[in-house]
């Protein structure tokens, strides 16, 4: 090989490895985009879910929160949704709404969640990737105090029989403070990037 041949092949493999370093970084940047859209979308859901829930407790107890919980939160999902272009969910494998039953991505989101919750390793608790569908963002959703009064291990007799006609087929009771209680599921259809 001369040495212009080799000069050149050189620099075309440097030039290469520029232009895949500009992509990669490129990809890196779309996806943290991505992740902080849909880190915002999660605060305005959960933002706009939780007054709801306090003001439901407050003003009816339990069995008002219950159907906040029933009717409020897929409306406020389902309007976000249309709002933003992803698709907006919550998802649980122990599951109180029968649409909340998780997907093999959520699962294997929900079960990770929950191994670094047990390793104490709470800060962010959330995770995102591009895959074949679109882009994923998952959000751990954790029991606060708040959630007990529905979720917990003693529940009232009064909010047994609000859960019961809501939700007769109910898993989401029997949690404690901390506890990973399932997930915010986004999904960013690929069409849409």
């Amino acid at each position: 090989m001369t040495r212009l041949t080799l000069a050149r092949t050189v620099l075309a493999i440097w030039v290469f490895g520029l232009t895949t370093l500009d992509v990669s970084a490129g990809q890196d940047e779309a996806q943290k985009a991505l992740t902080e859209e849909a880190r915002q979308l999660v605060a305005r859901f959960a933002g706009q879910l939780k007054p709801q829930l306090k003001q439901a407790l407050q003003s009816g107890g339990p069995s008002a929160a219950i159907s906040v919980c029933a009717e409020v939160a897929p409306a406020i999902a389902e309007s976000l949704s249309l709002e933003s272009g992803w698709s907006i969910r919550r998802a649980s494998d122990k599951n109180r709404n029968p649409a909340a039953v998780p997907d093999s991505w959520e699962q294997t989101r929900i079960d990770a969640f929950k191994a670094e919750v047990l390793a104490n390793e709470t800060l962010g608790l959330e995770y995102s990737e591009q895959t074949e569908e679109g882009f994923r963002y998952a959000k751990a959703q954790l029991t606060e105090s708040l959630c007990l009064m529905c979720h917990g291990t003693q529940l009232a007799d009064s909010t047994l029989k609000a859960l019961g006609a809501f939700y007769p087929n109910d898993r989401a009771q029997g949690y404690e403070l901390g506890e990973v209680r399932g997930i915010f599921s986004l999904v960013k259809p690929a069409k849409d990037q």
